[in-house]
């Protein structure tokens, strides 16, 4: 088995060839046809997330042990199954919802696996799909796929969930079209919240991105307007002109996840808005507390997405829903570069590794 893997925190991934996993149990063993490459991966990478005022959470200390190897937005073919799962499964191809629960604390008694208090998810705390076979715990897992692109459904383990998720959180059905929604961010994920909305949601959309380039995505994909947040006035400027085209920015997703856009989203909402938290960049943010109850703000945090929105999402798009961002192929060595591009904002929508 061939697999790109950290050896060091924050140096470039090595291939390495190792034994091809045998799944035992109900396991099953897939050989990998497409992964996508996510922003959280690069935290991975590096070997730490920000928390903020130099405070750091160590990958180390979630129990991941050099070399590890990435990816969890996988798609592939059974090739092997153990002797309590279903021979039948051998031969056909599936997208992967990676995060594997332990299946009874409280988030996963609530079908929260995401939020597990002890995962054995891919790519994040066991060997991933940056690899050609990746060994996954249960057939419960693999999802019929059927009518989607393959290198397009590999990214609906991530990138389509975590967007669909959040879209979810902002109520879309208590919206319309004098309503406003505003996506920061317009990365991979922040591009297919933005078709979400579109096609599931009467509100307009607007978008906010520091990328001359991934602002002309956005319009393209049908955003009403866009703006730079890092410009002066321009949560001032993007809150008016939602204003006159109706009643305001009512909710905002933020696949950033920074401080500075923390205060622009704060800064842009209406009375009432909604902000969702999603992207995980870093830092920490402090918030007037009084101005919170005065505009009667709201906030919600929201992780991926549980195994039945990955369900429903899969469903949609196979009735129609079109997740049409830009989508780039690169072959599996090449996933050391696919990460520093990504890192250093030269991305525009998804890259998907293909072994």
């Amino acid at each position: 088995m061939r697999s790109m893997q950290i050896t060091e925190w924050g140096k470039p991934l090595e291939m390495r060839a190792t034994a091809t996993p045998q799944p035992s149990g109900s396991e099953v063993l897939v050989k990998v046809e497409a992964c996508g490459v996510c922003h959280s991966d690069i935290h991975i990478w590096e070997g730490f997330f920000d928390l903020g005022n130099g405070r750091k959470l160590p990958i180390s200390d979630r129990g991941i042990e050099l070399p590890f190897t990435l990816g969890h937005e996988p798609a592939g073919r059974v090739v092997s199954v153990g002797p309590d799962a279903d021979s039948s499964l051998v031969g056909k191809s599936y997208a992967i919802y990676p995060w594997f629960e332990c299946g009874s604390c409280e988030a996963c008694n609530n079908d929260l696996a995401q939020a597990c208090d002890d995962p054995t998810t891919i790519g994040t705390r066991r060997d991933g799909a940056y690899s050609d076979h990746v060994i996954v715990p249960d057939a419960k897992y693999l999802i019929d796929y059927s009518g989607i692109d393959t290198d397009r459904a590999c990214t609906l383990a991530c990138s389509g969930l975590t967007a669909y998720s959040a879209f979810k959180k902002i109520q879309p059905d208590r919206l319309n079209g004098d309503d406003t929604v505003m996506i920061i961010g317009a990365g991979g994920v922040g591009l297919a919240a933005l078709c979400i909305a579109r096609e599931l949601c009467e509100a307009k959309i607007v978008v906010a991105d520091i990328s001359s380039e991934r602002r002309e995505a956005a319009l393209a994909l049908g955003a009403e307007a866009v703006c730079n947040p890092a410009e002066d006035s321009a949560a001032a400027r993007i809150a008016e002109h939602a204003s006159a085209a109706g009643s305001g920015i009512a909710a905002s997703m933020d696949f950033v996840g920074l401080p500075r856009t923390m205060e622009f989203s704060a800064a842009a909402l209406r009375k009432g808005g909604l902000h969702v938290q999603v992207g995980l960049f870093g830092g920490a943010y402090s918030l007037s507390l009084p101005m919170i109850t005065f505009r009667m703000l709201r906030f919600a945090g929201s992780y991926v997405g549980s195994l039945e929105e990955f369900r429903e999402l899969v469903a949609k798009v196979q009735s129609g829903l079109s997740l049409s961002f830009p989508l780039t192929t690169r072959p599996l060595d090449e996933a050391a570069d696919a990460l520093e591009e990504l890192r250093s904002g030269q991305v525009v929508g998804r890259i998907v590794l293909k072994p």
